[in-house]
């Protein structure tokens, strides 16, 4: 067993409906690839040995973001229409997917995994110009 192997079992348990609904099991380079990443985000190398235990947590949130992003490139060339007196919303599945990728990506950030960590904003002042609107100045 790798690291690699890890994740991917991981991902097969936490997200078996995506598994599932995308025919996951048929697809070892796609999936692979996704659990391959979610690793090297956070620094694992996928050929290690398998995962320490302290480990299993941040693999687990850096796999949902992995996951989403999938399903959310998957879906984002969805279209709705309406044929036959029914409307599709396709793009429904598109939107959900984005909502829980932003959602998988703030659930780690929070938990301080630096590779989904968000970048600091801040607001240092007001300016007015000439016709008397402001510009707010942002460094990021």
């Amino acid at each position: 067993m790798t690291a690699l192997d890890d994740a991917i079992d991981i991902m097969a348990v936490r997200h078996a409906a995506v598994w599932s609904a995308y025919e996951m099991a048929s697809q070892a380079a796609q999936v692979a690839a996704i659990a391959g990443e979610a690793l090297e985000l956070l620094g694992i190398d996928p050929a290690a040995a398998t995962l320490a235990g302290e480990q299993v947590p941040s693999v687990r949130l850096a796999l949902d973001v992995m996951v989403w992003r999938w399903v959310e490139n998957r879906t984002g060339l969805l279209f709705d229409f309406s044929a036959d007196g029914g409307s599709y919303h396709r793009s429904q599945l598109a939107a959900s997917a984005a909502r829980m990728r932003r959602m998988a990506e703030d659930r780690a950030a929070w938990a301080g995994l630096p590779a989904f960590a968000q970048p600091p904003v801040e607001v240092t002042r007001l300016v007015p110009d000439e016709e008397a609107t402001y510009c707010v100045t942002i460094g990021l």
